[in-house]
């Protein structure tokens, strides 16, 4: 039985207007699912996101380490969480190619195959948002005078943090079309999760790799997930020590456009899509 997805699709039935009616149909459906877990999401983040914030704010500090160094653990971990969702995304995707290919139902829907791809990273960077955003005062609770709201460019983390989270929506997308094989799923976190948190600026600096040693401080600018945490932490803690914002913000929106494009066409092939 052939297992090829024919889009209804002809590029003139309803057009832009179309697109548009069943791309909100499809986040409202999704979204009507996601508000049933997102009481137990949103607790498990909080519980992670506390255990994080109080080692490094409070305890690291009696080790030498600077009292400064809460905030930046604070804002790290907020950009970061997405990163992790990621292992949830693909395997669900992945399962799903490999099983039922409920997904085959969306995409004999009236759009483009590429909106129906589209549709979910950006669900699941709207679902991160909803999760995330809310943190920043549970952060404030925590740290309290040690994490000044003051400081946080409004503007630049309304832009940074939707670009974060569509970042991670759209890697998931192209994980998905690298990994053929649910089996393959248990390296996912060691060979990418795992090499891009660490040596993406969690912990440290991009001017403490760089001080380290140059070569090091290049290389890791190949790693999108410092730009995800210089970006954040210059919108919240302020420019000084970080790398630009701006060079942040657009970096991000080429690996999306790069990793976006190839995994729309890759799943593409990988469905028979026509």
């Amino acid at each position: 039985k052939s297992r090829r997805c024919i889009s209804t699709f002809d590029g003139k039935a309803g057009g832009r207007k179309m697109i548009r009616k069943i791309f909100w149909q499809l986040m409202r459906k999704d979204l009507r699912q996601f508000r049933r877990v997102y009481p137990g999401k949103f607790f498990d983040t909080c519980f992670l996101f506390f255990t994080s914030v109080m080692v490094f704010g409070y305890f690291m500090p009696q080790l030498g380490v600077s009292t400064n160094y809460g905030p930046f653990i604070l804002v790290g971990a907020i950009a970061s969480f997405g990163l992790f969702d990621i292992i949830a995304h693909v395997g669900e995707l992945i399962f799903d190619i490999e099983g039922d290919r409920t997904i085959n139902f969306k995409l004999s829907m009236p759009v483009p195959y590429w909106v129906v791809f589209g549709q979910l990273a950006i669900k699941w960077a709207f679902t991160n948002l909803l999760i995330c955003t809310p943190l920043f005062l549970v952060g404030k609770v925590i740290m309290w005078e040690n994490f000044d709201l003051s400081k946080i460019n409004l503007l630049q983390l309304i832009l940074i943090l939707p670009t974060a989270y569509l970042f991670f929506g759209f890697f998931s997308l192209w994980l998905t079309g690298m990994i053929k094989k649910p089996l393959n799923l248990s390296s996912l976190f060691l060979r990418f999760i795992n090499p891009l948190f660490m040596f993406g600026g969690y912990f440290f600096t991009w001017q403490d790799s760089f001080k380290l040693a140059p070569a090091i401080g290049y290389a890791i600018l190949i790693d999108p997930m410092i730009y995800v945490m210089e970006g954040m932490r210059a919108a919240c803690l302020g420019q000084e020590g970080y790398l630009p914002f701006w060079n942040c913000f657009f970096a991000l929106w080429g690996f999306i456009l790069v990793l976006g494009s190839h995994a729309i066409l890759s799943l593409k092939k990988r469905l028979d899509c026509v």
